[in-house]
């Protein structure tokens, strides 16, 4: 059942293997949200065949600064990246460390998500869930 229902899901998903910048541009509007999620700052060597370099990462953040939409990134909380996404939204959090923990279990590492956006924007607006006995605002009277 969990097969069938994942491949429900993914009916309409398009899989694309292209340059982020390539994708971004293509794909960006108004109406549009990124999430990237790049290899670590730093830490491009650890990753074989992937290719993405030092200047990768400004080349991301420029494609990113010009999009109408909406994007989130995922880092290593780190001060050249810190620098580089100077103006944007900052979340800094530590998560465990998974490649750490077999030789120095409870190591945390610093996460930084950033954003062109509020990312407490629906904490200060949440969402309204409405049921048939809310009030129409139109005529102040209960829905019956």
């Amino acid at each position: 059942p969990q097969i069938d229902m994942a491949a429900r899901r993914l009916q309409t998903v398009v899989i694309e293997h292209q340059d982020f910048e390539v994708l971004i541009k293509h794909y960006a509007s108004p109406k549009t949200f990124f999430y990237c999620d790049p290899p670590y700052y730093a830490t491009e060597s650890y990753y074989e065949n992937v290719g993405f370099t030092r200047a990768d990462h400004e080349r991301l953040r420029n494609a990113l600064a010009g999009i109408k939409g909406k994007f989130l990134v995922s880092y290593n909380d780190c001060e050249e990246i810190r620098s580089l996404y100077n103006g944007c939204q900052m979340y800094a959090y530590e998560r465990l460390n998974n490649i750490r923990q077999r030789f120095a279990g409870g190591s945390m590492f610093g996460e930084l998500l950033i954003a062109n956006y509020d990312m407490d924007e629906r904490k200060k607006n949440p969402p309204i869930q409405m049921s048939f006995f809310d009030f129409d605002n139109d005529n102040q009277e209960e829905i019956q």
